[in-house]
């Protein structure tokens, strides 16, 4: 159990330096952004002072950071440090218990399952968040899309437009359009704060939209008229992937059946005749067929998911 602390304190050092080096890495960036502003501007500006990110912030930034190595995407992501350290460590008890204690593995193979499961449990957790509030912004994107045709044809520039549907808009869509309107006051170009944003959000629609006002303020014409054709688009493409979600159903349930089987004949053998599965446990050779079998199927699952995905994929 000292390893074990030791190795955790270890991990939260190595997160923690990470999280304050990119916190500061952000800080710095922004400073010098305002800094060319107030050199470029002949009355001194007044800057509001914000206070440094509290303890919290830290810990749940550095955490998200740790836990969701791999989302390439994670302004979606909800969960703090506490939530996610709780689950994590409830996975790894219950790992742990069930291979040590119960089914009898080695040490070492149930220590390593069980942190492969301390840090996989709360990565599910964090991916299904990002996912959710993509799949969120898509639906209600068209909307704000058409609340910003209505601010243009009322006579408003498309940085106000914005702005307003910033802060009338629902979540997550305000989130992202307050991101490009707190980016432009601080002395950020329009364009770069919105292929910008484009880049950290990641979903294709919004990267059409930023296309279209990007080049329609290079090139000139009718946005409203271009910004109304974009949102037909994206109402169309939606419900294209809608109609695929829909035709894969019975492929989507034929995996989870699939998956589920294995673990219903084990729990079906282990009450009726326990024994049957003793060598699968006592025996260094069921060891290897189990952890074979068990890769295998991880593997089978993975690859039938991103079948699915790539068919509806946002």
């Amino acid at each position: 159990m000292t390893g074990l602390l030791i190795l955790f304190i270890l991990l939260g050092a190595v997160a923690a330096g990470f999280a304050i080096f990119v916190m500061r890495r952000k800080r710095r960036v922004i400073g010098q952004r305002i800094h060319l502003v107030s050199v470029a501007s002949d009355v001194e500006p007044v800057l509001p002072v914000t206070a440094p990110p509290s303890f919290i912030a830290l810990a749940n930034d550095y955490a998200r950071q740790v836990f969701g190595f791999g989302i390439r995407y994670h302004w979606g992501m909800k969960s703090g440090a506490v939530r996610l350290a709780v689950f994590g460590a409830a996975g790894f008890l219950a790992v742990f218990v069930l291979l040590y204690f119960i089914l009898k593995f080695g040490l070492s193979v149930a220590f390593v399952a069980a942190l492969v499961i301390l840090w996989l449990l709360p990565h599910m957790i964090l991916r299904r968040e990002q996912h959710k509030a993509e799949l969120q912004f898509v639906e209600l994107f068209a909307d704000a899309v058409d609340m910003v045709v209505r601010m243009l044809r009322a006579g408003l520039p498309v940085t106000a437009a914005i702005r307003a549907t910033g802060t009338d808009g629902p979540p997550p869509v305000n989130e992202v359009f307050s991101s490009v309107s707190d980016q432009v006051e601080i002395g950020i170009p329009f364009d770069e704060a919105l292929v910008a944003t484009a880049d950290q959000v990641g979903v294709q629609d919004f990267r059409f939209f930023a296309a279209a006002v990007t080049l329609q303020r290079a090139t000139g014409g009718n946005l409203a008229a271009t910004l109304e054709t974009l949102s037909d688009i994206i109402r169309k493409r939606r419900a294209g992937r809608m109609k695929a979600r829909a035709v894969t159903a019975e492929v989507r349930a034929t995996a989870y059946v699939l998956a589920v089987i294995p673990f219903v004949v084990i729990g079906g053998l282990l009450v009726l005749n326990p024994q049957y599965l003793a060598p699968l446990i006592d025996d260094p050779r069921g060891n290897i067929i189990v952890a074979t079998a068990a890769g295998l199927l991880i593997t089978a699952s993975i690859t039938m998911r991103q079948m699915m995905r790539s068919v509806t994929k946002i």
